[in-house]
């Protein structure tokens, strides 16, 4: 259903603010109006108004002073500032306090119906037929005319009653009224705000729970690289091992050959197979340091893989914590919920009653409840801040260990094909003519050496 809208009027002159009163009354608002600043102020500290219209050069509070005192008890409730010409400066400056349209006093009540109605976002349901001035000043002439005859004697000695009375008790069950379904509609707002609260932090814990798989797959996938890594160095302890072992046995085959063969036979030895012995030597003890770097590289690697995966595990538990706070502080909020909902129920069930007294009656306690939903509001926003900021940092850190894998993997590349390179060397060429003592000694450390790649290279 529609609610009355509320309109606080607060003019000095008793004739001006008896026209706008007659006139936002006609067009089926409620209206209060007052004369001095303090009164109205201390009515708007206990009653909500949709609109402030008021007067610029009011008694007591010159210029835009009430405006600031209006704002600073209700911040939302839009102004209409009534000035008596307009003014530029006076315009910017209004704009400025908050002040939601200027208008001058002498406008016609049309025009001044249509932009109040804009101010309260009324114009879809269609515009009433306003009173004219001279309505104004017939409903005028007759509340004096009443006034006046409810102040003279009945002619018969009868005492008359006073017509005013009945429309203010009516106006006071009014106003009670009307100030229920306002804190009612108040709490409803909360309650909404609330639920959009827990909504939003449910899909922000869905998130954090994808997240958390995401970061199990990686630290899965960064496992089976420190497997692979594993298994490259094993594999190259390997082949260290083997080309350890094959160059012990050249090495005791030449030994062998050396004392097998006669001291005279093996002077004449050419000097293109020894300095191919020693070239060849030479590229194998080049390798084998190589074999040593990418050996060390590869533990570095594997130390650094330690210390992130550790860290990893540090991150997921920290990430786990997290989680069961945000689950207890949603249980807490939910618990809230049901208490508000709880209440508001019990309360419909009494306001059957006429005599059961209002919940929301004591402001004290309501201003309490404020506090504290903004309280929980504050903590939740900073929950979810630093919610932001661990999901950045750990984003970051996933960016970072991507990258040391490419290098990792770039390393294994150019190992492999260093591999590949040594396996494919060209055989030496074959030695001169010698005697056959001679070629038997050059030839066996040669194909000792291809034996030995071959394997390799296999």
């Amino acid at each position: 259903m529609n609610l009355v809208k509320k309109i606080l009027v607060v003019h000095g002159d008793a004739r001006v603010r008896r026209h706008l009163v007659l006139l936002f009354a006609d067009a089926g608002f409620d209206v209060r109006a007052f004369a001095t600043a303090e009164s109205a102020a201390d009515n708007a500290r206990g009653e909500w108004y949709d609109l402030a219209v008021i007067d610029h050069e009011l008694s007591g509070a010159p210029g835009f002073v009430f405006v600031d005192m209006l704002k600073k008890i209700q911040p939302t409730v839009p102004v209409l500032l009534l000035v008596s010409r307009l003014e530029l400066p006076l315009v910017v400056q209004g704009i400025r306090l908050g002040v939601a349209d200027v208008l001058a006093a002498q406008e016609e009540p049309r025009v001044m119906l249509r932009r109040v109605r804009t101010l309260l976002r009324l114009e879809s349901l269609g515009e009433p037929e306003s009173v004219t001035p001279e309505d104004l000043a017939q409903v005028e002439s007759m509340l004096e005319n009443l006034s006046g005859a409810g102040r003279s004697a009945h002619p018969l000695g009868v005492h008359t009653r006073e017509p005013g009375a009945d429309l203010l008790r009516v106006s006071k069950d009014k106003a009670v009224l009307e100030a229920r379904v306002e804190r009612l509609q108040h709490e409803k707002d909360a309650l909404e705000a609330e639920l959009k609260t827990l909504l939003g932090q449910n899909a922000d814990a869905g998130r954090l729970q994808a997240e958390l798989a995401e970061l199990r797959t990686e630290r899965e996938l960064a496992a089976a690289t420190q497997a692979a890594i594993d298994e490259k160095a094993r594999a190259l302890s390997e082949t260290r091992a083997a080309i350890a072992s094959e160059r012990s046995q050249l090495e005791h085959e030449r030994q062998n050959r050396e004392k097998s063969t006669p001291a005279a036979v093996m002077a004449p030895e050419p000097a293109a197979g020894h300095a191919e012995i020693i070239a060849w030597r030479e590229r194998l003890a080049a390798e084998e340091d190589r074999l040593a770097e990418e050996t060390a590289r590869f533990r570095e690697e594997s130390t650094r893989f330690a210390q992130e995966r550790r860290r990893w595990h540090e991150d997921l538990d920290l990430f786990r914590s997290q989680e069961e706070n945000l689950r207890a502080y949603e249980e807490r909020l939910r618990k809230i919920q049901a208490q508000l909902e709880a209440d508001r129920v019990l309360w419909f069930s009494a306001s059957t009653r006429p005599s059961s007294p209002s919940p929301f009656t004591d402001d004290a306690a309501l201003r309490e409840a404020w506090a504290k939903l903004q309280r929980a509001t504050e903590l939740l926003e900073a929950e979810r801040a630093n919610f932001k900021d661990d999901r950045l940092a750990m984003q970051e850190h996933h960016r970072a260990v991507k990258r040391r894998e490419e290098q990792v993997r770039d390393r294994e590349i150019q190992l492999s094909m260093r591999e590949k390179t040594l396996s494919e060397l060209p055989p030496p060429p074959p030695p001169a003519a010698a005697p056959a003592g001679i070629r038997n000694f050059t030839r066996a450390p040669m194909e000792m050496a291809r034996a030995v790649f071959g394997a390799r290279k296999e």
